[in-house]
């Protein structure tokens, strides 16, 4: 009887150790160094960003223009701005040095392991407007699509937090053009009455966002300019449009923005078909939508707001009749306005922030942008409503 409990028991240190070395073996193969992850994960090609790229390997320099109320000019970079609005935009750069170790943390949480561990902030610097555009103006010159790619942040996002999404965004879709981050104070507290409180920052915000566009137009002179908004800072470019709309340079016959970029957008259905679908029209050669119908963040949004926001997806697996009705907010055989629901491929924690954790999503980005024509062959499939409108499926698999 003694026999069968120590037998026993090396048969588990057996299996305990042939187990043990399967996972040494796996980890190894999959996780063992930089470029087998970088292989291995398709948020993490970093091939064609060599505009941003600086002389040190793995370090990348981004821009900033932000209308924060400087709090003080002591101490870290990170804490000079703080929660207020002001008038006044300030201009900067502020480089990264991303180096990608594999451990236990990207197994956990790959987005918040690279943005918070992986991601350096090493030089954060303010400069005055004429260097900020003449060294925007550099990057630019080295970019084959002759592209700014500016990008907004959503609600709850503080200055340091802000920095940090927009060097990932700026890995993770890994585009040959300067990426220009327009900060604003989205950090107004957690609660109901924080989220009004920025909801009423990022409608004022419009006005430092259009000084901005107008800046870079005007100084920089980008043959296409992008803007990319999620969630609340949907908000600031539906208002800074509403500006720009009054702007000759921007509403006159030639297109000054090549494509807006709306993902998980917290704006209201009426505002935006009465009035920005308008001034798009005007303004811009293209609009991308990305939407989710799991998404919780903008749920809770319509129960503040009282009614349904433009981030929200109609499509469900049992409602696809939804869709053809959202579908048809867009003018059959136009290509202004194109809608594309995420939800298939969407498997981030609140549904929320697809725009910085779905590959898929990160793919089709990339295409729509540098392809004037985009290949059949994506993962993702039209819903043709009857007066001919289409609106896009994204899908796993490639």
């Amino acid at each position: 009887m003694s026999g069968k409990p120590r037998h026993l028991r090396w048969i588990i240190v057996l299996v305990s150790v042939a187990l043990l070395g399967a996972s040494t073996w796996f980890y190894q193969f999959y996780f063992g160094s930089t470029d087998a992850a970088i292989r291995h994960a398709e948020a993490f090609r970093f091939r064609r960003m060599s505009v941003s790229r600086l002389a040190e390997q793995g370090e990348y320099r981004f821009f900033f223009a932000t209308n924060r109320v400087a709090e003080t000019n002591d101490g870290s970079p990170l804490d000079r701005f703080g929660a207020r609005r002001g008038e006044k935009l300030t201009f900067g750069i502020f480089d990264t040095e991303i180096k990608p170790n594999v451990g236990l943390g990207m197994l956990i949480n790959p987005t918040a392991w690279l943005q918070n561990e992986e991601i350096k902030l090493r030089d954060i610097r303010v400069l005055p407007r004429d260097k900020f555009t003449a060294d925007l103006r550099d990057q630019l010159a080295r970019s084959p699509h002759g592209a700014v790619l500016v990008v907004l942040h959503g609600f709850r996002e503080a200055y340091e937090s802000a920095l940090r999404k927009t060097a990932f965004l700026g890995h993770v879709l890994d585009i040959d053009a300067p990426v220009l981050l327009f900060d604003w104070p989205g950090n107004q507290g957690s609660s109901l009455r924080g989220y009004r409180r920025a909801r009423d920052v990022a409608k004022s915000s419009g006005a430092e966002l259009a000084q901005m566009l107008e800046l870079v137009q005007r100084e920089v002179e980008p043959r296409q300019l992008w803007v990319m908004a999620n969630s609340m800072g949907a908000q600031v470019v539906v208002d800074a449009f509403a500006l720009l709309e009054k702007d000759e340079a921007f509403s006159d016959a030639d297109k000054e923005i090549q494509h807006v970029v709306l993902t998980a957008p917290d704006i209201d259905h009426a505002q935006f078909n009465e009035q920005f679908k308008g001034q798009i029209k005007a303004m811009a050669e293209q609009l991308t939508v990305y939407v989710s119908s799991n998404d919780r963040a903008l749920l809770v949004s319509r129960l503040i707001n009282r009614g349904p926001r433009r981030g929200e997806s109609t499509l469900s697996p049992d409602q696809l009749g939804e869709a053809v009705r959202l579908s048809q907010l867009i003018e059959p055989g136009s290509k202004l306005i194109n809608l594309v629901d995420v939800t298939p491929v969407n498997r981030t924690r609140n549904f929320h922030n697809f725009s910085l954790e779905t590959p898929e999503f990160f793919d089709d980005l990339f295409l729509r942008l540098t392809n004037p024509e985009l290949p059949n062959s994506r993962p993702i499939y039209h819903i043709k409503s009857p007066d001919g409108a289409v609106y896009s499926v994204l899908t796993r698999g490639r």
